[in-house]
Order: C-alpha cells, then structure tokens, then sequence
C-alpha cells in the first residue's frame, strides 16, 4: 500500500526479526519511512512502527515512541485496532527494538500520534485486507461477502466466521495489497473513545519498570559528583579517602566530574562526600549580569527572523510598547536523573528512561569508543520527562562506569544533582511594539527576542560557512546533537536562509491576522546547558504575545476577547469562544477577583484558557479556576486529552508562579523542593478541559497545554489588580513589590526623623 511518501511492508520473513519477540510465525507489516518506499531492499534502517498479529490471533504494536506517562503507546495501539477490526483485549504493546540508525527515534515536540497517524492506520488496514483475502480465499467466496469486526472475518450470506487466528499463516503469504481505504471518521469505533490505559494497570500494581526500578544481576551502585560551574574543572578530590568507604570499588572520572562506584548507593553517596572535591570556575555569571545582557541586546538591531507586509523601519511612531522576561527553568521531573550499564564482550546494553534512544545510543558509543551496533537500548518507563529525558549524560556516566568497574552499574542523581546540572529551559527577553488602526486592533507588530540558542550542540559545517559575520555569536555555547545532513541541502551555504532557519523556532510569526509583521532574533552568550523544556519555545513565546496582546486591548479600552475574536482565524475563535463560554466571561465578579485570557496555537493544536484569579492582601492573587479549550483535530482518546491539558496547566502554572533558576557567583542557587517549589494540592486550582470537535488529523497534545497558562494567569492579575506583570515568575515580583514597599516605608520614617543614615 501507499500513501503519502510511505508504504506498508511485509516483514514476516526479514532476517532481521529473527528472535523478535511474538513475531515467530506471525504477520509482521511495518512502515517504510519516506524516502524508501520504492527501494527494493529493504533493511531495518529503513523501518518505523511495525504491528505483529501472532498465530494466537493476538496482537502486539510495537512502538518506537517513549511512554512518560502521555498515554502514547495507548493512543498509537488504537490508531492499529481501529484499522484492523481487532478486538481492544487482544492487543498489547511493546517498545519497538532498536535498530534504526539513520532515521533518529524520539519522542518530542508532541508529534507521536501526529506522525503515526496515516502510517499506523494504514499498517493496521493493510492486514485487515489482507486477512479478509485470506478467509476469501479459504471459503473460495468474493472479497466483499468477508467482513472483518471483532478478530474475525465474518462471511455476510453464510454467517460464517473465522478468527483471525485461523487465517494469519495464510495471509502472512499474500501480497500487501497496493491501495486500501482507510475508515471515515463516521465509522470509528475505538478513536474518540475513552479506551483503557494500557499502561496503568503495571503502575497500579507495581509490575511497570521505570529506569530506576532496573536490577540487574551483580549490579553495582553510582553517585556522581558533578562540576556546579559550567565549564569549570577539578582542582583536587581525595579518591584515596572516598575509596576507604565500605563498599566503595572505584572512583571513575566522568565528563564534567566524577562517580563513586559502590555496592550500595548510600556507600556511594557517602563515599562521593568522602572525596572532598574543589572545583574552579566562572564566578562572574549571574543572573543579574545576565538579565542586563538580555536589555543590551534588545537596544540593538537583531537578525531578521521573519517579515510580512511593510518593512516596517525603527523610528516610526508606535502606539503600544512593552517588554517582557522570562527565567531559566528547571525540569524536575519526579523520578531523578538514572541510568542502567552493563558494558561486556564488546557490547554496552542500557536500561535507560530515555526519550532519544537513538540519540543516548550515539552519544554513549561516541564515549565508548564503539559502533552503533555495539550499544543496545532498552527504554523504560519514566517518571515524567518534559524535554530532561532528551540528553544523554547519565548513560554516558553509566557506561564509562560500568567498563572501568567490569560489573553492570546503576547511576542515580540526587535531586540536588537533577535541579544543579539540568538542561535548562533558556531564560529569554522581548520587546513588543505595535502600531494600532482606527478601531484599535494592530495593523503593525515588532517583536524582538533576546536570547541563548538551544539548539545543536554541534552546529554543521554548512552554518558555519554560511553566517559570515555572525560567526562569533554562533560559537558560543549550544546543546543538542547536529541537525540532519538534509538541512544541509536545504540551505546550500546561504547566509540569510541559515539564520532565519536557526531563528525561525525562537521567533514563531504572530497566528493573528495582523498584516505587517516584523520579527528579530539577537543571540546572547549563556554558559549555562539549556534543553527543550515542555512546548519547546512555546512557553516564552505565548507569553510574550498573548500579555502584549492584552496590553493593546486595554489599549484600545476593548474587551480581552472581542479583541482577540476580531483578529483570529476562524478555527481559532471558535476556540476562544468555547473558553469564554465555559468561564461565563462577561458574567460579573466580586470586587478583588479578575479574570484573564490566552490562546495560542502550537503543534497544529490550538489551546485557549481562562484563569480566574482573587487578590489577596499579601502576596500574589489566588488562582480559583482554569477553563480550557482545545481544537487538538481528532481526539484519539478523550480522556488521554483531558489528562495532558491538566498536567499541563498544573505544569506551566506551576513555573508562572514560583519557577526560576537563578545563578549567583558562577553557580545555580537552588538545589530541591524547597528553593525550587511545585505546586501543591491547596494551591492547585479547579480545571475544566472542553474539546472542540474537529474533522482535521490529530495534532499535539502533550505540550500545547503549557504555553497559555502564564499569559492568562498575568492577564488576570491585572484584571484584578491593575498591576501589569512583565517578568516571571510572579511570586518574585509580588515579594519585590512588597520589599519595595517596606522600603519606602522606612524611608519615609527617616526623612520623618532626620536620620538620612537609613534613607
């Protein structure tokens, strides 16, 4: 079958799936990642997600996506049931093997259903066909009497029927047939519906294997311990007294510092505290310093990033001005950094909770000194991830302890460790301008950004030659892995394509209809590691528009969503309105209470929210409640949509309110819970999620959620308070504003006295 640039593929006798498990004798059909379709070897290079139907009549969808708990392996196995008319009992789901190396596995940006949409539909719909030619060919009946529902294939004029089971050899020697109908959405069955988790019942009982339950067989213990300057070095550690401690075997150096191998991690962790160890670094980097870089960068030109409509030149009058900022932020995931290795017979096997296996195997055989093919990844469960779980560094660790020791070795992290060497969401500035017309809705917007570049760790050759003056900002420090060689032949050595390309995500055209668009991108040097944080860029960018656009309503002295309504896509307003109706906007609030509004469109899934707010007497508002609407296309599971809009607010709020890394003399300041706090359940407030029908494909769903909440939280601040909030997180500005206030007290109580020695 084809569709698209894919096809579907019978794998059932690949040399490669030898020993794969529940294949043996089974229907195997896989995906032809685009760009193989017509070649006529085919490898497993080549492959993405594949579906087993067994002798059994059971079936196994083998999923190359992560399971952090977004319900993806669910969502992913009812794309395959729905197609093939199987029965929701009789599937089951399986981490797909690694052995993909040109075409990366990973799990981010949202996009597991997005991209398996069509390709795990069709699979599914290649074997029903197939299976239906099966059971024809078995009663010598025509194709259109075979009927498949409920794992069998029912003969319509006899009222016969045959399980799948009973037809599966035979349909594993047919061809796949070259076009097959996919159902309309009018005929589904399973997607849309509120099918079980798949994954829930092993966590209830305690059966699922998350990366720190591992226990492998002579399993030794590891604790790191980790330079806290970025880029600094070890001065000195006394190996000899950490290597005194009972049960300590070795002391193996790392990047960036040093892990304890015992064989207990408490003899670990002690025996880390027993090397003493002193670091040298950078103690000028401060957040502080760093926030005035952001302001120097915003007063000067940047890179052009994005232009529609008139150039529009600096100098012309402006109607609305704001700027804003946003902090570093951490991930705290709740299961801490952790990672499994046992290094043997040339082979390095990994138990890892990873999100990027392919890119943990690259990098953990880069450290090694081996092949792809000498690394084996198994992915496990996760205790949340967020964008953390894309690095790599704890399996570096793992494996370079587990070949000095010669024994399987689990590396754990502190949480001090987690929060202090994190990969951080970039703290970023912007400078919003907007020029209104006659109504007062914006004719003309400027957006500049100001920030660190997270993005590859290795830029490609072909950036390098092609950014010219530019060079320099480029060098500075970048995380990530080199971007793919076809973005090479996208952009042959063109200066400006490259830049725009490089920019292009930190500064997202505005989804308004707003004609005349100017965006800029400046680049500021950060010695910090910064990653994707959950919705990527998304989180700065929603709140940086949707708090401007609220300012250029109040500007206007218009109503937050009329003046939204009259500038959005249709798709989008109807999102708007499904959220102020669930809120009862225009209803009146008590005195003291506001409510605020932000929509924003990330993944191909447009989420608006409502936050409604009380102000208290001290300290930041209360956040009462959280109305959510959501046009994420077609649900494939109601409730798995629900959970991650929830998660995702409790998330994002949760930053808006209290999160921020800060840095002082070189170092980050916060360490656990207890400087770094998340929400809890009294503070958490009451959430309401509404999905908007929709007929278009399924877009995201786990990261859309989070880059709302900020914007409409501020928005509501303001609408009960009056008071503007342009630098996040919240709660530090309501404590400065009351320091301010203690101040001026005290001030004016010695200018009362005289004492100018306490003015």
């Amino acid at each position: 079958m084809s569709v698209g640039s894919g096809r579907v593929v019978n794998l059932s006798r690949r040399s490669f799936l030898v020993g794969t498990a529940g294949t043996a004798g089974g229907l195997v059909l896989g995906w032809l990642a685009p760009g193989r379709a017509r070649a006529k070897v085919i490898d497993a290079t080549d492959l993405g997600p594949w579906i087993a139907i067994e002798p059994s009549g059971s079936v196994c969808v083998f999923v190359e996506k992560s399971e952090m708990g977004q319900g993806v392996h669910t969502a992913m196995a009812m794309l395959v049931a729905e197609e093939l008319e199987v029965a929701w009992e009789d599937v089951r789901i399986e981490p797909k093997p690694l052995t993909d190396q040109q075409h990366p596995i990973g799990t981010g940006v949202s996009s597991s259903v997005r991209n398996n949409w069509q390709p795990l539909r069709e699979a599914g719909a290649a074997a029903r066909e197939m299976l239906r030619s099966a059971a024809a060919e078995q009663w010598s009946a025509r194709l259109e009497d075979c009927e498949a529902r409920n794992s069998a294939i029912h003969h319509r004029g006899t009222g016969t029927s045959l399980p799948y089971s009973d037809l599966v050899l035979r349909a594993v020697e047919l061809p796949v047939p070259e076009n097959v109908e996919l159902k309309p959405a009018s005929e589904f069955k399973l997607i849309g519906t509120a099918a079980p988790r798949a994954d829930i019942p092993a966590k209830v009982t305690g059966e699922a294997l998350f990366g720190i339950d591992i226990d492998v067989p002579g399993m030794l213990y590891a604790a790191p311990v980790l330079c806290p300057y970025p880029g600094g070095a070890l001065e000195a550690a006394n190996r000899e007294a950490a290597r005194r401690v009972t049960g300590v075997h070795e002391v193996v150096d790392v990047p960036d510092g040093m892990l304890v191998v015992a064989d207990h991690w408490w003899q670990a962790r002690k025996g880390a505290e027993a090397l003493a160890a002193r670091f040298s670094g950078d103690l000028s980097f401060d957040t502080e310093s760093y926030s005035e870089a952001l302001v120097e960068a915003l007063d000067s030109p940047g890179v052009l990033a994005h232009t529609q409509g008139d150039d529009l030149e600096h100098g012309e009058p402006l109607d609305v001005e704001a700027r804003y900022e946003v902090p570093f932020l951490a991930h705290a995931a709740m299961e801490p950094q952790n990672c499994t290795a046992e290094v043997k017979d040339g082979v390095c096997t990994l138990w890892a909770p990873t999100q990027a296996p392919s890119r943990t195997r690259k990098w953990v055989a880069r450290a090694l000194g081996f092949s792809q093919e000498q690394v084996v990844v198994h992915t496990t469960f996760m205790g949340g991830a967020f964008g953390r779980r894309n690095e790599f560094d704890d399996a570096v660790q793992a494996a370079l302890a587990s070949r000095a020791v010669g024994r399987p070795v689990k590396v754990i992290w502190t949480r001090e460790d987690d929060t202090q060497h994190d990969f951080y969401r970039p703290g970023c500035a912007a400078h919003l301008s907007a020029r209104l017309d006659e109504r007062g809705l914006p004719i003309a917007v400027r957006d500049h950004v100001a920030g660190p570049w997270h993005g590859p760790r290795e830029i490609p050759a072909w950036v390098r030659q092609s950014v010219g003056w530019a060079q320099k900002k480029l060098e500075a420090p970048l995380i990530g892995e080199a971007w793919p060689d076809a973005i090479e032949e996208k952009f042959p050595n063109l200066f400006r394509e490259g830049v725009e390309w490089l920019v292009a995500g930190e500064v997202p055209p505005f989804k308004y209809d707003i004609a005349n668009q100017r965006l800029e991108y400046s680049l500021v040097d950060c010695e910090l590691r910064l990653g994707w944080w959950r919705s990527v860029s998304g989180s700065q960018s929603a709140f940086f528009i949707e708090s401007f656009i609220d300012e250029c309503a109040h500007a206007a002295g218009q109503d937050p969503v009329a003046y939204r309504r009259a500038i959005l896509p249709a798709r989008d307003a109807a999102v708007l309105d499904r959220a102020a109706e669930m809120a009862d906007w225009k209803r009146a609030r008590p005195e003291g209470r506001g409510l605020g509004v932000a929509i924003f469109h990330l993944f191909e899934t447009t989420v608006c929210q409502i936050v409604e707010v009380e102000a208290q007497q001290s300290g930041a508002p209360r956040v009462i409640d959280v109305w959510c609407a959501v046009d994420c296309g077609q649900v494939v599971n109601p409730d798995t949509v629900v959970a991650q809009m929830e998660g995702s607010i409790l998330f994002g709020l949760t930053a808006a309110l209290q999160g921020e890394i800060t840095l002082r003399e070189g170092r980050v300041a916060q360490s656990n819970f207890h400087d770094y706090p998340l929400l809890r359940l009294r503070e958490t407030p009451r959430i309401e999620v509404s999905l908007v029908e929709s007929s278009r494909a399924p877009g995201g769903v786990g990261e859309p959620g989070t880059p709302p909440i900020a914007p409409a939280l501020t928005n509501a601040i303001f609408a009960a308070t009056g008071r503007r909030i342009r630098k996040l997180p919240v709660n530090a500005a309501f404590v400065q504003q009351r320091a301010d206030a203690s101040a001026d007290g005290t001030n004016a109580e010695a200018r009362a006295s005289g004492d100018s020695s306490k003015v």
